[in-house]
């Protein structure tokens, strides 16, 4: 009976290693997607809407929202057809600068050679992109205060993530 105990343990141990080698590759994998990303993904900017940058608790950080998020909401929000809850995509051109402006809501028509897909998010009534906070090195809250764009990579699945600030005058902060 005691062998029995053993060996009952032996193969819960076996699917344990396996459950975490799987939970361990599942995790792998998403942070290389994330690379890939940031390595092969266009730039864009999006314009920077005014937040307050500093957090006692978190250390400095950037609060963000974008002007392009507004706009987006005021689209999704004459959908009636959509929950409080969703996701989808819209559509932005690119300017000169990279500039993302925005062109609507995407709804499964072509696009021109001009035009990106990204992706956003609707929780709890608000329009959510890929991320609402930029932390930074303590003590470099001033540089940071100059920030007008996000700088983000984004690939042709409309996936976004953020990768940078940009100053008035494009540089990189």
């Amino acid at each position: 009976m005691a062998s029995l105990n053993s060996r009952q343990l032996s193969q819960r141990s076996l699917w344990a290693i396996i459950a975490a080698l799987w939970i361990l590759a599942g995790i792998n994998y998403k942070i290389f997607q994330q690379e890939q990303l940031l390595a092969n993904g266009e730039i864009i900017l999006f314009e920077l809407a005014p937040v307050d940058p500093r957090s006692l608790m978190q250390g400095d950080y950037m609060a963000l929202n974008y002007d392009i998020a507004r706009v987006v909401s005021q689209s999704v929000d004459q959908l009636s057809n959509k929950p409080n809850n969703h996701d989808g995509f819209f559509i932005v051109t690119l300017d000169n600068n990279h500039i993302a402006q925005f062109d609507g809501i995407y709804h499964g028509a072509a696009l021109t050679p001009a035009q990106r897909l990204i992706q956003y998010r609707v929780r709890d009534g608000r329009v959510k992109l890929a991320s609402n906070a930029f932390f930074f090195q303590e003590g470099r809250a001033e540089e940071f205060e100059e920030a007008r764009y996000g700088e983000f990579r984004v690939n042709q699945a409309g996936q976004i993530l953020l990768s940078n600030m940009i100053d008035k005058d494009f540089k990189r902060i």
